[in-house]
């Protein structure tokens, strides 16, 4: 029963921002994290040991994201490449003899942190150029 009250929660949500778009976001995107730091600590409390009651699952989460640059086929093929590259490190697939399986979910990790990092660099390196300009332009 909850999973189809998530499901019509968002379904409405996402028919908010088609039609009032910005304005909407900037309303509902708040008070959507705060339920959803609500529900992290409500889990953790509880000892709840799902993949969102951990500081891993909300990290991916926020990199498919900022991979995907926020739209569906971003997400999409961002969840796809998070979720491949959790479950082709995971211990139980990978051969002891080639790789040992303690550095998995370091190697894990590291290619999420590079791909995060790869991917952000470009906003940053834009946003670098721009202020650079701007200080040109006024000096």
């Amino acid at each position: 029963m909850d999973d189809i009250i998530v499901g019509i929660v968002a379904v409405l949500t996402g028919a908010v921002f088609c039609f009032r778009g910005y304005l909407a976001m900037r309303i509902i995107i708040p008070i959507w994290g705060a339920f959803a730091g609500f529900m992290l600590g409500a889990g953790i409390v509880a000892g709840d040991s799902g993949f969102l009651a951990t500081a891993l699952g909300w990290f991916v989460g926020i990199a498919v994201a900022l991979l995907g640059r926020n739209t569906a086929i971003g997400v999409g093929l961002g969840a796809l490449l998070f979720g491949s590259l959790l479950t082709g490190t995971s211990t139980r697939n990978l051969d002891p003899e080639i790789f040992r399986p303690e550095l998995a979910s370091n190697l894990t990790l590291l290619i999420q942190g590079l791909v995060v990092l790869f991917v952000g660099a470009d906003v940053a390196v834009l946003w670098v150029l721009r202020q650079l300009r701007l200080r040109r332009g006024t000096a």
